[in-house]
């Protein structure tokens, strides 16, 4: 089996430090790939064949539905996970257009949120 792959994009240096370290202690075959920088994101997803992509969804980061627009592009069956601080329910149209959406609301519980990743990675 090979290893999943995992992309966090996430602005805020603090947050992906977190979300990236609790994500490291989750037993699994998988590699993280963690950036602030859009272009780079949609590096790493053209060039490393995603299983997951997380994302923070936001009005001072605009960029994660974009984001997910290009993931959902490039592959089709990637899950998606979206973390919010604005409510998920903003999202549902988006959600529904994407499809194969997880979104989670801040504040994240830890424990919650490794769920979630390995109900997306189907680990």
């Amino acid at each position: 089996m090979t290893a999943k792959k995992i992309i966090l994009y996430e602005k805020y240096d603090g947050v992906r430090f977190v979300l990236e370290r609790s994500l490291a202690k989750i037993n699994g075959d998988f590699t993280i790939h963690a950036s602030h920088l859009k272009n780079d994101v949609k590096q790493l997803i053209d060039q490393h064949g995603v299983d997951l992509l997380i994302t923070e969804l936001s009005r001072l980061n605009p960029d994660g539905l974009e984001i997910s627009r290009y993931a959902r592009k490039a592959n089709p069956e990637m899950s998606i996970i979206w973390i919010t601080v604005l409510g998920c329910n903003i999202f549902r149209e988006q959600k529904k257009k994407l499809g194969n959406i997880l979104c989670m609301e801040k504040p994240l519980e830890i424990n919650d949120f490794r769920e979630n990743v390995l109900e997306a990675l189907s680990i």
